[in-house]
């Protein structure tokens, strides 16, 4: 048992995030899923469905997850200090970027399970993962069943995606990569905005999309808490070089200018 144990510590990182859940019995279920798979960190974002005593009875054994969990109002702030936070969802839209399989998402947290915060977040029953909700989701992974009809309930789409990760935590341990938090990520993005809007790089309400494809590119990139700085500091030495140019007596900068290099 003390091996078993040992074996699943790594599944203490993992979060499950549940948006706007609409049937009781959907808690309790995924939470038993949980138990049964060895994970106990539940959070809740807005849940329209009572915690009462279908949840309880469906939960089984993983009450404990049910008493434990924590309630927010914000998707943001439910996975501000996970490293990876990974959206599940049958939808495909164009603003929705950096989609992928479970095979695949395996293989993105095997370097990262053991030294960071990971969330895996679901929609609720009949909408699923909403355009604001899913822009805070490093990744969306959509789970291929092959048939004719691929909708699934949440708990079950949790119960697979749980047991991959599972799975891969009782795998030879791998060399560890530390990465920044999603609350670090979020805050260089509102940076970048900031930054790109005065240099007239963005666009009034950002038509074009640019901060999602952004949002995409540095995703994909798996930033460190050191890469982030640097990004940062980038753009304060923008934000620096614009401040200079305006004591200077120049009335504004383009953004092609400041692209090309030109200042």
């Amino acid at each position: 048992m003390a091996k078993k144990t040992q074996e699943l510590k790594a599944l203490e990182n993992v979060r499950v995030v549940l948006i706007e859940t609409k049937y009781s019995g959907n808690i309790g279920l995924t939470a038993r899923v949980m138990k049964n798979l060895g994970f106990f960190d539940l959070r809740l974002v807005r849940p329209r469905a009572e915690l009462n005593k279908e949840a309880y009875a469906r939960a089984a054994h993983g009450t404990e997850v049910i008493d434990c969990a924590k309630i927010h109002e914000r998707l943001a702030d439910a996975v501000k200090d996970c490293g990876i936070v990974i959206g599940t969802s049958r939808r495909y839209s164009q603003s929705r970027k950096n989609i992928i399989g479970l095979t695949e998402m395996t293989e993105l947290l095997r370097p990262a399970l053991s030294a960071n915060k990971v969330a895996l977040v679901f929609g609720s029953e009949d909408s699923g993962i909403s355009e604001p909700d899913a822009k805070h989701c490093s990744w969306i992974v959509k789970i291929e069943t092959g048939a004719e009809y691929d909708t699934m309930s949440v708990s079950h789409a949790a119960a697979i995606a749980l047991w991959e990760v599972n799975r891969l935590s009782r795998e030879p341990e791998q060399p560890a990569r530390e990465l920044a938090e999603s609350a670090r990520l979020e805050a260089m993005y509102r940076h970048m905005r900031e930054v790109f809007t005065e240099i007239d790089f963005l666009e009034p309400g950002d038509p074009r999309r640019m901060m999602l494809n952004f949002r995409a590119i540095f995703n994909r990139a798996m930033l460190s808490p050191r890469e982030v700085n640097m990004v940062r500091g980038v753009l304060r030495k923008v934000r620096w070089r614009i401040n200079s140019a305006q004591k200077a007596g120049r009335t504004g900068i383009s953004g092609k200018e400041n692209l090309d290099g030109e200042v």
